[in-house]
């Protein structure tokens, strides 16, 4: 039977799964590669654009940032998936981390919102099902 432990461990392993899914929809949406891809997509790709607005930025710059976001959240996922649990909250925590900086230098404090309470919600849980080491 499985644990509590290992059933909240799974599901954001889902969780992060689905958000590569998704956010693999929007850049397939974004770049005509896919017909009806939005319909499935995160949005994410026109948050970045709207956030990162002032920097001016190529479509394919942005692209690239949310490709590598794709990457991130597999490798999550996959460690999740995989009981390398160390490995996935560091990657979450620095995702995430990340997204709540770049959320501050960009002065855009809704999605700043977002993204510290992923993080918070990582850093709980981390918390709450890691297991001590001797």
């Amino acid at each position: 039977m499985p644990s509590v432990r290992r059933a909240v461990l799974a599901v954001l392993s889902a969780w992060h799964g689905l958000a590569a899914v998704k956010n693999v929809c929007d850049l397939c949406a974004e770049f005509d590669l896919v017909p009806n891809a939005a319909a499935f997509g995160s949005k994410n790709f026109p948050a970045i654009e709207r956030l990162l607005a002032p920097l001016h930025l190529p479509r394919e710059a942005i692209g690239v940032m949310l490709a590598g976001v794709v990457a991130m959240e597999s490798a999550i996922a996959l460690a999740f998936a995989r009981g390398d649990d160390e490995t996935a909250f560091a990657l979450g925590i620095v995702l995430f981390g990340s997204f709540a900086l770049v959320d501050e230098a960009m002065v855009d404090y809704e999605l700043d919102e977002t993204h510290r309470g992923i993080l918070m919600l990582l850093l709980t849980v981390y918390l709450v099902t890691r297991h001590e080491r001797p």
